[in-house]
């Protein structure tokens, strides 16, 4: 069942991969990011002020009180990974949570030539879930040298709110084990992530 809905959020990320630059949801006030998903017309992103994070904080949260089955938004951007090619990549990030009805998760997926999936992770098998506090949370993926492309968010299904900030991509040791499966608007690097843009 897990693998079934991976493998539906997988096609469903590859086919909006084609179409977003036709997203009307693109922000100009959130320099790097924007808005996908299945049903994005059911979610919004900003920026907004958090004490305990000193600063900006971007947030995503669902504008209508019940999602159809299935549905999802994500906030999110995308890069080519010149540096990261042939590296073990940690993304890191904090992200707060409240009242989510499903579950919500940081995501990082890593595209090939015609947006084949190389290797993915979007935290359904640890997911955020309820209202939690800031938390930092990690995902650790191999970028292959043939990787085209690295998309990364964070995702909420159904209904709820969820902040993020100080998103981190940091290259480790071979030796740390990796969190995920393996085997548009494009970014020359991550941008923005701490949100003081």
């Amino acid at each position: 069942m897990k693998r079934r809905q991976n493998y539906r959020f997988i096609m469903c990320l590859m086919v909006l991969g084609f179409f977003m630059l036709s997203f009307s949801s693109l922000r100009e006030d959130i320099k790097g990011w924007f808005l996908a998903g299945s049903t994005p017309e059911s979610y919004i992103i900003g920026i907004e002020k958090d004490s305990q994070r000193n600063g900006n904080v971007g947030y995503l949260k669902s504008t209508q009180a019940k999602i159809k089955k299935d549905g999802f938004g994500t906030i999110m951007q995308q890069f080519t990974p010149k540096e990261y090619l042939g590296k073990k990549v940690r993304l890191s990030g904090y992200i707060k949570s409240s009242d989510i009805e499903k579950w919500a998760g940081m995501w990082m997926r890593v595209d090939g030539d015609n947006r084949e999936v190389l290797s993915f992770d979007n935290m359904q098998s640890r997911p955020i879930k309820g209202s939690t506090d800031w938390s930092k949370y990690e995902i650790i993926l191999d970028v292959p040298e043939n990787s085209k492309l690295i998309a990364y968010g964070v995702l909420l299904s159904g209904t709820g709110h969820i902040w993020l900030d100080s998103f981190k991509f940091e290259i480790i040791d071979n030796e740390n084990q990796t969190t995920g499966t393996g085997r548009s608007i494009q970014l020359n690097k991550p941008t923005n992530t701490d949100f003081e843009e």
